[in-house]
């Protein structure tokens, strides 16, 4: 499957950085639909006037949107992580191919 313009761009990022591979592109495209979901959902929040709490009978919780808001900043940033596009993220997959492999201490006696 082609990706799409915002596709291409979330991929040229992580080619800047020098981390792309195309076995991301399913995630990258989980990370664009997460992306326009939580743009549509907090542009709704805004225009409501950002409420953060409703009154019911058991007295004030947190509204359902900020519930949801939060969720959506949990997995957008955990697939920022997943494609090296924060810090952590990028330093994780840096540091994964530049490893050592462990050396037994009988390696080289024979």
């Amino acid at each position: 499957m082609k990706l799409t313009r915002k596709e291409q761009e979330i991929a040229g990022r992580m080619k800047t950085l020098g981390v792309y591979k195309p076995e991301f592109d399913e995630t990258i495209r989980r990370y664009r639909m997460l992306s326009a979901e939580f743009a549509k959902i907090y542009a709704a929040y805004r225009k409501e006037g950002y409420p953060y709490e409703v009154s019911g009978p058991q007295g004030a919780k947190k509204a359902p949107v900020v519930v949801t808001l939060e969720a959506l900043r949990r997995d957008l940033l955990d697939l920022e992580d997943a494609l090296g596009l924060n810090p952590r993220g990028l330093k994780k997959l840096q540091e994964e191919p530049f490893k050592a492999e462990r050396k037994r201490k009988t390696d080289g006696l024979i």
